[in-house]
């Protein structure tokens, strides 16, 4: 596999990425997974993002070595926040999911396979990029669904009948997709949270249950505060 010096920028991994990612999973464990629409990364988001990494490394140099290390433990996850951040921002990139007729689509991918190829936990389909935590189910063989094959099938029939819906051709996803293996109940949890609550920090509403493309297993929904 290609170390992260040699990913393009126009590859998710490499904002938020600092190593090479999983492709081989535990069996039952949940997949955070992240993909977007195809579209050319701005440059100003690009040299934003390189300024932020930089200052990130250059505070990292004065810092003990315990408190590097503490540090460097939130890396990623900050990273691919900065990048999420800019994403659902930026004026510069296409922002239509959100289009209820278009959002239905993608909901209907994710709802199709759940409980066959997957335990479906939770989505947010956000303006041009979606997040979605899973468990691949078992097969016969002892093997899990691969979720590069999973997320292949999302893409295809969701590129289908959104551009049947939007009278275009072409590519609708971008080829990449972003997968994380969670390993905690802490990393669950954060997962979780990230997920219902990415609508929210990025000011599109004040709850997260206001937000059409938010959805959550009913077993994982946070307790609601009267």
């Amino acid at each position: 596999m290609k170390g992260v010096n040699n990913i393009g920028q126009e590859n998710l991994k490499y904002f938020y990425r600092s190593r090479n990612l999983p492709h081989k999973y535990d069996i039952d464990k949940p997949i955070f997974i992240t993909y977007r629409l195809k579209f050319t990364l701005p440059k100003s988001i690009i040299e934003a993002l390189e300024v932020m990494k930089q200052e990130w490394n250059s505070e990292l140099q004065s810092l003990t070595d315990i408190e590097k290390k503490k540090k460097i433990q939130t890396r990623d996850h900050l990273f691919f926040s900065w990048f999420d951040e800019f994403l659902t921002k930026s004026s510069e990139v296409p922002q239509l999911l959100h289009r209820a007729d278009l959002t239905n689509i993608i909901k209907e991918s994710f709802h199709f396979f759940d409980n066959q190829h997957y335990q479906l936990l939770a989505y947010c389909i956000m303006p041009n990029h979606v997040h979605v935590l899973i468990i691949p189910v078992t097969q016969q063989d002892g093997d899990i669904y691969s979720p590069s094959h999973i997320t292949y099938t999302w893409k295809k029939y969701t590129a289908y009948r959104i551009n049947s819906n939007l009278n275009r051709e072409g590519s609708l996803w971008h080829h990449e997709s972003y997968d994380h293996l969670i390993n905690s109940d802490y990393d669950l949890y954060h997962a979780l949270e990230y997920i219902i609550e990415n609508p929210v920090k990025a000011g599109l509403v004040s709850k997260w249950t206001d937000w059409n493309g938010t959805w959550i297993r009913d077993d994982l929904k946070p307790v609601q505060i009267p």
